[in-house]
């Protein structure tokens, strides 16, 4: 609860702290002898050529109002010129010493002169109001130092100043003649709380903006740290113009000629202050602009921009002010405007912050109020511009709430980051006792499959002897321990009838154990319809319906080849081969010398997977002779669906240019030359199927 005092209490301390800066620019430490001249002010108009012996010529009049625009009120603001002198005898205080006089505010531009000799001026004084030399003697307090051999010890002394009335001319009350020490720590005083005393707010806004300039560098989706970065710069270079006179390249101190410093810092920086603090209301409360609303903040600055920039002279600009600023601050209504309506709206985010911002304005509009009946009505420029201070006031609002809220994340943050850390360790943790037992049940499977791979090679393996008229090779290579394909070879010692080879769908455990139901199938039906002379479709059909029936609800199916043999008296043999959805084998005949695909005819039936329940699949057989060299290869779609880095299938090329290329070798260095093309096309490309050979060569 505390927290939320905070903001509350740095914008006291603030008001304090300005405050006291105020009431202590309005002490007087220390008295001192003066002779104070605000009664004895005359003044009569002139020219810009006039000099202090042609004053003696002219009919002066009494200033009765030594306050704000005093000199405006009298002649104008087009840039006529006046002379206005005071008289005055030394008090006996004051003589036989070097003594300084001290006006607290003087402007446009003046020259004075103390009994007919010059003595210094402030500002420039251009030949006429449109002269590019002219500059404002600016904001500081005005300082003559009068050495003793110029004064008249017992007599009158005529002080004439010839002021350039250009704007609001003025010369304020406060006017004295004092000692040397006195008058220049009296005049400093004045100077830096009316002038220098900006460079302060000046340095903070400028660390204000890199600062946020800097996080939205760190955080790129804030538009607001952006935007208000940049207004804090240029709030900086905005109050420059208040010690113009002391910067070293601008002014009559060379570099930018005043009138140009002037529109930049003092009208285009204003102008830019209420475009960027527009756009950063609208994204400070989350509005977004529409086409024609983005329109109207960018017109508001480009229109006051671009007639500044056109501006013939500093009158023109004295003229226009109350012009420009209505242009300038156009888009600036509308997003308060904004600011407003979402005051209504439920978001109760952006809702609190439309509430920072509204109170933050109204602190600067009652600020400003305050400054204009200062300034206006009571014709007080001596004091500091505390709209100035109400400016600063809001961008310390702002600071401070988005100090709070980068507080707030990142506390939030380290809170996170906490129970991230105490989340993260209970979560390793429990990975690492699941893993642990997920090792044990992995070893266990392991176990169970290696024993599975055991009983498949019980089930599954070429014949150990020889088989008469026939040269075989056979390649069992499992995708992981245990495999999906199924062979077998039926033979009675050395003569073989039969040779079947079936792919069951899926991998790993499951596929195998469906494999081992499927062989004991497989070999009984084989076995038992071969001696009765049936078809190799018909035992295929066959061994299709048990199968559907062993294995209920399982949905595995198999896909595969089963031929039979039969020799006849010329030394061939008459293969028939029934194929259930199986990629055709490949038959390399001597005669012809080349490897083709065996494929079926038009006119056979459909050929389908085994075990698909709820289809009726006729397979369909062919026959044909094998000869001595004669080659039939059978295969699982295992290699020729095996793939390299380019995703380019192996397919069954190069295996009838190895049948061909290699007819005249055994079947087991076929089955090498074959294995080792395979091994590099593919190269280190993992495997994504179980592969399955058999090489039957006739001899």
């Amino acid at each position: 609860m505390k927290k939320r005092f905070f903001p509350l209490r740095v914008v006291f301390a603030f008001f304090c702290f300005c405050s006291l800066f105020v009431l202590t620019s309005c002490d007087d430490e220390e008295e001192a002898p003066r002779i104070y001249l605000d009664d004895d002010f005359y003044w009569a108009l002139t020219d810009a050529t006039s000099e202090p012996e042609d004053a003696e010529n002219l009919k002066f009049e009494h200033l009765d109002n030594m306050g704000y625009k005093n000199l405006m009120d009298l002649v104008g603001i087009d840039g006529k010129y006046i002379w206005l002198k005071a008289e005055f005898e030394l008090i006996p205080e004051l003589k036989n010493d070097d003594l300084s006089m001290v006006i607290p505010y003087l402007h446009y531009a003046d020259i004075l002169y103390l009994n007919g000799k010059y003595i210094d001026d402030y500002g420039v004084m251009g030949e006429s109001p449109d002269d590019p030399l002219n500059q404002e003697a600016g904001y500081i307090a005005h300082l003559f130092d009068f050495p003793e051999l110029y004064l008249n010890q017992d007599g009158v002394n005529t002080v004439l100043i010839k002021v350039q009335c250009l704007g609001h001319a003025t010369i304020t009350d406060g006017v004295f003649i004092g000692s040397r020490q006195d008058g220049w720590r009296t005049s400093d005083n004045m100077t830096f709380w009316r002038s220098r005393f900006y460079t302060f707010f000046e340095g903070a806004m400028l660390l204000c903006g890199l600062f946020f300039l800097m996080l939205y560098f760190i955080y790129k989706n804030e538009v607001s740290y952006l935007r208000f970065g940049i207004l804090n710069i240029l709030t900086a270079l905005f109050f420059s113009i208040f010690f113009i006179t002391d910067l070293p390249w601008a002014g009559f101190h060379g570099g930018v000629p005043f009138f140009y410093y002037v529109k930049f810092a003092k009208c285009i920086c204003f102008f830019a202050m209420a475009f960027v603090f527009s756009l950063f209301i609208c994204s400070y409360i989350g509005k977004k602009l529409k086409p024609y609303e983005t329109a109207i903040q960018y017109a508001s600055f480009i229109i006051s921009t671009l007639l500044v920039i056109q501006a013939p002279d500093y009158l023109w600009l004295v003229k226009m002010t109350l012009v420009l600023i209505p242009i300038s601050c156009f888009g600036l209504f509308f997003s308060i405007g904004y600011a407003v309506v979402a005051l209504k709206k439920e978001d109760k985010e952006n809702k609190a912050k439309a509430k920072v911002l509204l109170c933050a304005v109204c602190f600067l509009l009652v600020v400003m109020g305050i400054d204009i009946i200062i300034k206006g009505t009571f014709r007080n420029i001596k004091m500091p511009f505390i709209s100035i201070f109400g400016w600063t006031g809001v961008i310390i609002i702002f600071f401070v709430y988005f100090c709070i809220q980068y507080s707030r994340m990142a506390g939030r943050l380290e809170y996170l980051n906490q129970g991230l850390e105490k989340e993260i360790k209970l979560q390793t943790q429990q990975l690492t006792d699941a893993n642990g037992r997920l090792e044990h049940d992995r070893e266990i499977a392991i176990k169970d499959m290696k024993m599975a791979s055991i009983v498949q090679n019980k089930f599954f393996h070429a014949p150990t002897e020889k088989l008469k008229n026939w040269d075989f090779s056979v390649r069992y290579e499992p995708l992981s321990i245990v495999s999906g394909d199924l062979f077998n070879f039926y033979h009675e010692e050395d003569a073989l009838h039969g040779v079947s080879l079936f792919d069951a769908s899926g991998h790993g455990v499951a596929a195998s154990l469906v494999t081992m139901l499927a062989e004991n199938i497989i070999q009984q039906t084989y076995n038992e319809l071969w001696e009765s002379g049936e078809s190799v479709s018909g035992i295929l059909k066959l061994i299709n319906g048990r199968f559907i029936e062993a294995k209920g609800e399982i949905d595995n199916y198999l896909t595969g080849i089963l031929l039979s043999m039969k020799e006849n008296d010329d030394g061939s043999c008459t293969v028939t081969m029934a194929n259930a959805g199986h990629p055709y084998p490949l038959f390399f005949s001597v005669q012809d010398g080349e490897a083709v695909e065996m494929l079926p005819s038009a006119d056979m039936p459909y050929t389908g997977p085994v075990g698909l329940a709820g289809f009726t699949v006729d397979y369909s057989e062919m026959s044909f002779p094998m000869k001595k060299g004669d080659i039939l290869f059978l295969y699982t779609d295992g290699i020729t669906e095996m793939m390299n880095r380019e995703k380019v299938s192996f397919g069954i090329d190069p295996i009838k240019k190895i049948l061909e290329k290699y007819h005249t070798s055994s079947a087991e260095e076929i089955a090498k030359k074959l294995m080792e093309k395979m091994e590099a096309f593919i190269k280190d490309t993992p495997r994504i199927d179980d592969v399955s050979v058999i090489i039957l060569k006739r001899v």
